[in-house]
């Protein structure tokens, strides 16, 4: 019995889907009642293992979005920062460096306490160049994506006209 070429097409197109469907992943997590709106300095902590410099990377990305921020060791960040960011990288070598890990976390610089966190793996090595997957991640740190209702990325109410606070019902 001689197999129909259009079914065995249609078979290597649902395989080669399936095995490319779970290659990358995009993550946010942001933690219940906390929020990014308002903050405006923006700190990213130095990793001493990053040989590829994403803590600039992250910093450029997030200065694009009109947001002030700096780079380097803890000790050196400035007295104004409203957000400390922190990241972890990991790398895989295919005839050159891809990334197939980052993850990064934002927490309150007076409280420690943490807001989001965004993550990116990959179970292949993309090809996609570092600074896009950055773009990318910070693209949803602080913009959200559309599902951020559902992730607990909530806008800040607007005031009142007349400064009086309201309540919550």
């Amino acid at each position: 019995m001689k197999a129909h070429p259009a079914r065995l097409r249609l078979q290597l197109l649902l395989g080669l889907g399936l095995l490319l469907g779970g290659c990358a992943s995009y993550d946010v997590q942001v933690e219940r009642g906390k929020s990014l709106a308002g903050k405006q300095r923006f700190f990213v902590v130095s990793n001493l293992n990053d040989n590829h410099a994403l803590d600039h990377r992250i910093a450029e990305a997030i200065k694009s979005h009109g947001f002030e921020a700096d780079t380097g060791p803890l000790t050196m960040m400035p007295d104004q920062t409203q957000v400390i960011v922190a990241y972890q990288d990991h790398w895989s070598w295919d005839f050159g460096d891809h990334l197939v890990y980052l993850s990064f976390s934002a927490r309150d610089a007076i409280t420690g306490e943490p807001v989001a966190t965004v993550s990116f793996s990959a179970s292949i090595p993309l090809r996609e160049p570092a600074p896009a997957t950055v773009a990318r991640l910070v693209d949803r740190l602080l913009e959200g994506h559309p599902t951020g209702a559902r992730e607990g990325i909530r806008p800040e109410p607007a005031a009142p006209p007349d400064g009086k606070k309201r309540r919550a019902r």
